[in-house]
């Protein structure tokens, strides 16, 4: 098995650089499930962002571990912002809201857990 582990800063501009780290490490995998991982990467941690106190100066963990028959991503962030809502309903006409369901679409299997650490966000594609 492999495994690869970034840590960001909980900073907006970080959002694009997750996205080239994901394509490198899975660079060897095929285009789909790489293509796939890149933009749950980028949700993940662009929620992260919007909805923790990764935001408030704190770090964002990734861990990405593939095998011959999936790639998972773990992306973690330090827990909720006061006030911050977990659920955001997709408007048609709001520019955000509608990332969890385009990565519903994207991934096999995917859960959150949250724990005295924080929430991990996770996500699964075939290999």
């Amino acid at each position: 098995m492999s495994e690869w582990a970034l840590e960001v800063a909980g900073s907006p501009s970080m959002v694009p650089g997750v996205r080239h780290w994901v394509r490198e490490v899975l660079g060897d995998f095929p285009e789909d499930a790489r293509d796939r991982m890149e933009i749950i990467a980028s949700d993940y941690a662009t929620n992260c962002v919007r909805h923790s106190t990764a935001a408030e100066g704190g770090h964002i963990r990734l861990r990405l571990t593939a095998d011959g028959e999936r790639i998972r991503l773990e992306v973690r962030d330090e827990g909720p912002r006061r006030g911050a809502s977990d659920v955001w309903a997709a408007d048609e006409a709001a520019d955000f809201g509608r990332g969890l369901h385009i990565v519903t679409q994207l991934a096999d299997v995917m859960g959150d857990e949250v724990s005295s650490e924080g929430r991990l966000a996770w996500a699964e594609v075939k290999a």
